[in-house]
Order: structure tokens, then sequence, then C-alpha cells
């Protein structure tokens, strides 16, 4: 594949086969994306992958915690709000997803089921986390973490893989310590739910767009 293929077609997978990924492929993977640039050259990031039973522990807990209505607390700062035009893509994506997988705006139960399958990482058998030191800058590091996370999404299609960022896996980052034997000195920064993409379900195959390059770019 291409590396202008790769780009072009990625896209966030939310619907996931229950195929188990093999592990020599999360292996392969990992090797590439460990060549992702970092600041300095630090490489901050470790990689702590959840499959089988360890994903089904960590997807039934977090399910749990999200049917009780559970406060998010995360290690890293999310987000509370945007403005502007990053509220306008942010609330156009929800909108415009719901609609392709044809929820409507009334019906509460299929938007609950949707906001719980966050939880249960939409099926997918493996979630890659990628963690870090406590004492490391927060904003530097996790801009490496993007870096590594993003080449994984890329070598992922390669072997026929659907990935997607979720923060929901990251809301609760003690469960996720406990579960996958985390140490206290590392931060939970995102988990990448990978899988085999649920070809013919419209979480599957539905895909955001993008600004036009003219609203991103200008020449000084």
């Amino acid at each position: 594949m291409k590396f202008e293929e790769a780009v072009r077609n990625r896209k966030s997978v939310r619907a996931f086969r229950p195929d188990s990924v093999p592990r020599e492929i999360i292996l392969k993977i990992a090797d590439l994306a460990r060549w992702a640039p970092s600041w300095g050259n630090t490489q901050p990031w470790e990689i702590v992958v959840a499959e089988g039973a360890k994903t089904e522990q960590l997807s039934d807990e977090f399910e749990e915690l999200g049917k009780k209505g559970t406060a998010p607390r995360p290690d890293i700062t999310m987000p509370i709000d945007f403005s502007g035009i990053y509220k306008d893509r942010y609330m156009n994506l929800g909108r415009d997803l719901l609609t392709f997988m044809g929820i409507e705006r009334d019906d509460k139960a299929g938007r609950l089921n949707h906001y719980l399958n966050m939880y249960k990482f939409f099926g997918a058998p493996s979630v890659i986390y990628l963690v870090i030191d406590q004492d490391l800058n927060e904003q530097y590091s996790c801009l490496d973490i993007g870096s590594i996370g993003t080449t994984i999404c890329y070598a992922a299609m390669e072997h026929g893989l659907g990935s997607i960022y979720l923060a929901a896996s990251m809301h609760f980052p003690d469960v996720v310590r406990r579960v996958l034997n985390i140490p206290e000195s590392k931060k939970i920064v995102i988990g990448i739910a990978m899988g085999y993409p649920s070809q013919d379900a419209p979480a599957a195959i539905f895909r955001s767009n993008r600004a036009p390059l003219e609203e991103v770019i200008r020449f000084a």
C-alpha cells in the first residue's frame, strides 16, 4: 500500500469483527511505528496491548461504569468545550455519524447504545494503549504520542486492520492500570481500538470529512 493511499483512505472504524488479531501482526505494527518522530528523540512512549480476556474485562468494567453515569477521570486533561469552527466540526461529526447509522435525534435508546459501545471498543478484539511516565512534560510527550499513534493507525492498514483513537478508552485510567498491570508511575494517554472492520456495518463505512486545503494553509 502506497503512503498516499493509506493517508487518503484511513478512517476511524466503529464496528469490528470479533476475530482476534495475531500477535505477530501487532508486533510488526509496533516495530514499524517505533520509528515515528519524537521531540529530541526522547521516544517517551510505552505500548501496552490489551487482547482477548483483558479486552473483555476492560470492556465489561467500562460499560458498567458507563451505565452508572460515572464521570470520566482521565490522566490527561480533556477539552471541556470547543468554540467557533472547532465546535462546528465536532458537532457536525456527531450529527453526520448518527444520521449515517440511522439513529434519529429522538432515539434515546440508540444514542445510549452508541455511547456504551464506545466503552466496548466497538467490538475490537485489541486495544493498543500508549502511556508515558508521570514526570514527563505532558504537552510535548502527547505530541510524540500522536506521532507514534498515527503511525500505528497507518501501519495497521497494510494488514487489513481498522483502528480508531478512542478517548473513552482512557476515561478510567485506574481500571486500565489494574487490569493491564500498569504501574502508578505511568499516565494513560490514549487507547487505539484495533481489529478487522465489520465491512457492511454503517459504523465501519462512515468517514468524516476534512476542511478544504485553502482553509488550513497560508504562505507567509
